[in-house]
Formats: structure tokens, sequence, C-alpha cells
């Protein structure tokens, strides 16, 4: 494992990487998902990746065990002169869940490119969004295209409720394919809650009638308003979903 990077690495001279963010708890949460979620991105995008997914798994096992992590979000971070792993403290608490996320339009639109599906190193558009969206008073910030199509936040995937229905950023959008969004999906399928994967436009997010995030650490997270459009509290879809994460 890597703990420095020198300057003729491709990570240092073009962002060039892959990471993946681990949820632990007693144990790694849904390792191999994100493993196997790492490994298409490689192939993918024909990356400099000299590892084997078995290998940087039981890296990752023998990471946890010999320091005996528990309840934090792990990291590991792949590039062309090695890997690395650490971990930090899960910030999520029962406060911000009961008020929920404030978000903000992105002052970046984003255009139509496939890295937007991968989860690299080269993150930038995500920390400036993250980071104005907290001067404004908000918590996250909101991608949209330049057609005005909702696409996602700086760290999650987004949902609408509408009645019974769930509404959702079709995975054809550039958008990543969030680890807990695939979860909730299977969920609504295993609940015979409708999910429409479509286009939502940014003028439409008024009619819903509730609004929730998604990622691996937060599990599913209330939004409580987008920009000057507040949604309510509570909603029974949504309880019934988080109940079975």
């Amino acid at each position: 494992m890597k703990n420095s990077v020198s300057f003729n690495s491709e990570l240092s001279k073009f962002g060039i990487g892959l990471f993946e963010t681990i949820k632990i708890e007693d144990g790694p949460i849904d390792l191999d998902l994100h493993m196997n979620r790492m490994f298409k991105s490689i192939e993918s995008l024909n990356m400099n990746i000299k590892y084997h997914k078995e290998f940087l798994t039981q890296s990752i096992l023998n990471y946890i065990d010999e320091n005996k992590i528990k309840n934090k979000a792990l990291r590991i971070t792949v590039f062309d002169e090695g890997y690395n792993i650490s971990t930090r403290p899960i910030t999520y608490n029962e406060e911000i869940y009961k008020k929920g996320f404030k978000l903000t339009i992105s002052p970046i639109k984003r255009g139509d490119s496939i890295i937007y599906k991968h989860k690299t190193t080269n993150y930038y558009e995500n920390i400036y969004t993250k980071r104005y969206a907290t001067e404004n008073n908000f918590d996250d910030g909101l991608f949209v295209n330049y057609e005005n199509i909702i696409l996602e936040c700086s760290m999650s995937n987004i949902f609408f409720i509408k009645e019974d229905k769930i509404y959702t950023p079709h995975g054809e959008l550039p958008i990543l394919n969030g680890i807990m969004k695939r979860k909730i999906l299977d969920i609504c399928k295993n609940l015979n809650i409708e999910v429409i994967e479509g286009e939502i436009k940014l003028e439409d997010i008024k009619n819903f009638d509730f609004a929730f995030i998604s990622n691996s650490l937060m599990k599913a997270m209330k939004i409580s308003q987008i920009d000057k459009i507040v949604y309510p509290s509570n909603n029974e879809v949504f309880k019934r979903i988080i109940s079975y994460i």
C-alpha cells in the first residue's frame, strides 16, 4: 500500500484514478458490489491498474482486521503507482436525519461525458459544488445538465415521490450508478412500489410530494428543500423504503 504519490504518477499529473467509499459497521457493507463496480470502471476506462480484484478485496479485509475498524467510512483509491486505504468518521447523526438536507442547484452545468458514470479521482466539480452549497448555507448541490434535466448531487443519487410512485433520473444519463440507489430500486420492486426512471426537469421538481437522496454512508436522507422549494418532513412511501434498508 502506498502513502505517497510521485509527481510522475497519472494521479498527480492528470487526476487519473478510481476510488470507492465503503461503510464499515461490524464489517464492510456491500464490499463485493463496490469492488465489482470499481473493476468494471477499470475495464471500461482502460485504466493502467495492475492489481486483481481478489487482492484488493483481501487487502481491505486485512486492513479492517489489523486496525480493528468499526463504524467508519473506508476509502480505497487505486491508480497507476499503487493503491491506498484510509478511514474517516461517519458524520451523519440522528439530528441530521431529523432535519434532512437542504440542496441548491450547482452553478456547474454538466455535459454528457461517460466519465460521470465512474467514481474517478478527478472530483473537483463535486468538491466545488459541495463547497458552493456550504458557503450558501445548504448541505449539498444538485447537478443539472444544459437542458435543466436533474442529474445527481455531489455525493449522492436523488429520488422524488409523487403519490405512491418513485421518480429518479435514469441510468443512461451522465450519473453514477450508486450502490445504495440499486438497493433502493430492488426494495421498491419487492414492495411493489412503482419506480419511474426518466428525465426530470428542474421546473417540475416543485410538483413532487417528497424528495430524498442516497449513498452508501447515509443510506437514505430526506430533502427538506431545494433552493426555495420546501418539501414535507414525512412521507409514508419513504418510511416503507427506509425500514428495509
